[in-house]
């Protein structure tokens, strides 16, 4: 079973991508939070993070830089937001995708299933 770091501070949307990709037998870990996402990947060794941008404490894009100073995480990254990201910030942060909120559900399987393929 893969798991999937879901790092959002918007409960509800956290619970609810959560009850989806448990529906296909992916086990989810979340977290509110930046900080307490990095916390996490102490004891947990995830095959995806999806991290959304917007966040108070340390927002997605922090995260990620904080995430990508360490060598042992070499997980792709999903990230999600309402809002584009600026030009480049992928290739500068080294992201596997981009999910624009509201997504569908289809949209949302499809990224997760790509990403952790290997």
């Amino acid at each position: 079973m893969k798991t999937v770091l879901v790092v959002d501070d918007e409960l509800d949307i956290a619970e609810a991508v959560q009850a989806i990709l448990e529906e296909e037998d992916y086990r989810v870990v979340l977290c509110g939070n930046g900080r307490e996402a990095l916390e996490k990947l102490t004891e947990v060794k995830p095959a995806l993070a999806i991290i959304d941008v917007m966040m108070p404490v340390m927002n997605g894009y922090e995260t990620i830089d904080a995430i990508r100073k360490d060598p042992g995480h070499t997980f792709p990254i999903l990230v999600m937001s309402a809002i584009q990201p600026p030009k480049g910030k992928s290739a500068e942060q080294g992201w596997a995708g981009f999910l624009k909120k509201p997504f569908s559900l289809d949209d949302l399987l499809t990224a997760v299933a790509r990403l952790t393929a290997s």
